[in-house]
Formats: structure tokens, C-alpha cells, sequence
């Protein structure tokens, strides 16, 4: 949870309760994980069920509505119920990142966490582009995932980015 909130929100615990636009195709996202309210249909679901959003409130969202500080107030009374929501999404992303086949050997714990921030970050599909990489190596380092990240779309755009992600799961 430590580097996913490095990585996410470059560790200012403040976010995680307040609704943020990183730009792009991305829509407004919240949690250490950032959950994509746009994208991720439990994202949205959790606001309605645990939070007690409305249609309405999802709907402005969803417009990228700049006035949004009632629905920052009312996210920033579930912190416990945001804490649970992340805790339990970094679960599943381990437990889904541990359980692919054909993975080789690790040189260390840190390059899972690189596989596992990947995953978080571009979703590592079965026998995708990042599982098949890896079924090819004997020994997976934690440069191997970074090269291949600096190799993608977003990689050619933003490399400073995957640096910055790399480095924060290097050095934590």
C-alpha cells in the first residue's frame, strides 16, 4: 500500500479522500489507487453503497463538474471504507499477479512489486504483451519491467513518469 500510494498520489495521504483529475481520458478518481470513477464501474458502485451517492452526484462527476466540494465532503467521511476499498483492490492485484502461469524466477520481492505497480498501472492481461514478455525470461529483474514500461505508449510520452515509479519502488 506504502509504493502504490507513492506512485498514485506521490504520498500525500490528503488526496485519498478528495476527488482528483489527472486529465486525459481519465475521469475523476480517488483512494491511494486512484479509482477511475469514469472507467471503474465498482468505483462507482462504492460511492452509491458505501457512501451514499446519488445518481445526480455521479452524474457530475462523470461531467467533470468543477464544483464538487459537497461531494469532497461527503467522500471524506468514509476514509475507513476508502482504506478497506484499496486494501482489498492491492490484494487482489497480488493475488491475481501471483497466480499467472508460466512466471519465472524473481530476482528479488521488489521486482513483484514493479509486476504488480504494472498491473495497477496497464493491467497485466493473460498471455498479454507483459505476460508474454516475462514467460520468455528465466530470471525477471525489476529493469527488465522497467525497459519494457519505457517501451509502451505511454512510456515514449511520459518517461520521467516510469522512472519516477520505478525509482519510488527501488528506493522503498
Amino acid at each position: 500500500m506504502f509504493v502504490i500510494t507513492l506512485n498514485e498520489i506521490s504520498g500525500n495521504e490528503n488526496i485519498i479522500c478528495r476527488f482528483s483529475y489527472a486529465g486525459g481520458i481519465s475521469g475523476y478518481s480517488f483512494g491511494r489507487s486512484q479509482f477511475d470513477i469514469k472507467h471503474n464501474s465498482k468505483a462507482r458502485n462504492f460511492l452509491k453503497e458505501k457512501c451514499g451517492f446519488t445518481i445526480g452526484d455521479i452524474d457530475r462527476l462523470l461531467r467533470l463538474d468543477k464544483e464538487i466540494g459537497d461531494l469532497n465532503n461527503k467522500l471524506k467521511d468514509h476514509r475507513e471504507d476508502i482504506d478497506r476499498l484499496d486494501k482489498k483492490h492491492i490484494e487482489e492485484m497480488v493475488n491475481y499477479v501471483a497466480s499467472l502461469t508460466e512466471l519465472p524466477e524473481f530476482e528479488n520481492e521488489k521486482t513483484f512489486v514493479h509486476l504488480v505497480d504494472y498491473h495497477n498501472q496497464f493491467n497485466l492481461s493473460k498471455n498479454g504483451l507483459m505476460h508474454n514478455f516475462i514467460k520468455s525470461k528465466k530470471i525477471l529483474k525489476s529493469e527488465d519491467i522497467y525497459n519494457f514500461k519505457l517501451g509502451l505508449k505511454w512510456g515514449k510520452k511520459a518517461p520521467q513518469d516510469i522512472k519516477r515509479r520505478y525509482l519510488n519502488i527501488e528506493n522503498n
